[in-house]
């Protein structure tokens, strides 16, 4: 297999795995409307042992040219995870997400191409530090895994999108907020960022499954740069995207009950086939991506 296919191959598994939840939001969210006259104030709230399950799903299209190489792959990636809490109320508390189900798929034409590294997370528990509004702090408990040293930053961004920052003042429709998008790549320990900003706003109220929500339209534009080592090569990227969508937030406990979101994303890389040599290929590439995020 020639460098090019391989080099095409390797950097799709990376860019297109962290896409897996960002922008939360998208398309039609779904549930009946209802009518609330009065603001409404969201508050998210967590108990220890609360017990949280989490399904994402992501379907994206990549175009990649690389020095005349032309090439045009799709990408498809499911996780479910359990999150339970610990250490509620002492400050700082935990999250302990165990990954139910992982599975992350390539395909170019007819060739299919299973993402080992993402199945391989199946039954496994991230150990997440969380402040006491849900921002994220540090991982622990899965150092090695492939699967985390593939993207930018990939998992915060996926936990990120479940517990957004939320309004400190009461809302209704037309109330909109924002929200700085600085992931760093923590689980890594090759630097690299994604940095933008979401900007939420309120344009109605929902009944879902029975349950009491928000709908919040999102835009997320973002900045992206860092390196990626797999299989032997190392990749230079930076680039630029946006997302749209809409969000479900229940007002009784302020949780994300569904979302859904469009992004998309161009970008410029430099690799070579051994992590210490210098560039020796470039690329230039543009990346849809279609994504969902629900509480079971």
């Amino acid at each position: 297999m020639g460098l090019r296919k391989i080099a095409a191959r390797s950097l799709v598994a990376a860019i297109g795995i962290w896409l897996v939840a960002s922008g939360c939001g998208g398309g039609g969210s779904g549930g009946r409307d209802i009518a609330i006259n009065e603001p409404v104030r969201l508050t998210r709230t967590f108990e220890n042992g609360q017990t949280l399950k989490y399904k994402l799903e992501s379907a994206g299209e990549m175009a990649v040219a690389m020095q005349g190489y032309d090439r045009v792959a799709n990408t498809q990636t499911e996780f479910r995870t359990t999150c339970q809490f610990s250490g509620v109320g002492t400050g700082d508390m935990n999250m302990a997400m165990r990954f139910d189900h992982a599975a992350s798929s390539i395909s170019f034409g007819d060739q299919f191409i299973a993402q080992e590294s993402a199945s391989a997370l199946r039954g496994k528990t991230l150990n997440v530090s969380l402040a006491p509004d849900g921002q994220v702090l540090s991982f622990s408990g899965m150092a090695g895994e492939d699967y985390l040293e593939e993207g930018v930053g990939q998992v915060a961004l996926m936990i990120h999108s479940m517990f957004p920052k939320l309004p400190e003042e009461p809302i209704t429709i037309g109330y909109t907020w924002e929200d700085d998008l600085d992931i760093p790549d923590i689980t890594s320990s090759t630097k690299r960022d994604f940095v933008g900003e979401i900007t939420y706003t309120v344009v109605g109220f929902k009944e879902k499954y029975g349950i009491a929500c928000v709908e919040v339209a999102t835009v997320s534009t973002f900045e992206f740069e860092g390196r990626v080592e797999q299989q032997g090569e190392a990749w230079l990227m930076s680039g630029s995207g946006e997302s749209t969508g809409t969000v479900l937030f229940s007002i009784e406990d302020g949780l994300i009950l569904f979302s859904k979101s469009d992004t998309k994303m161009e970008f410029e890389g430099e690799g070579s086939t051994t992590a210490g040599a210098g560039a020796s290929t470039t690329l230039s590439a543009g990346m849809i991506v279609r994504g969902t995020l629900e509480l079971l």
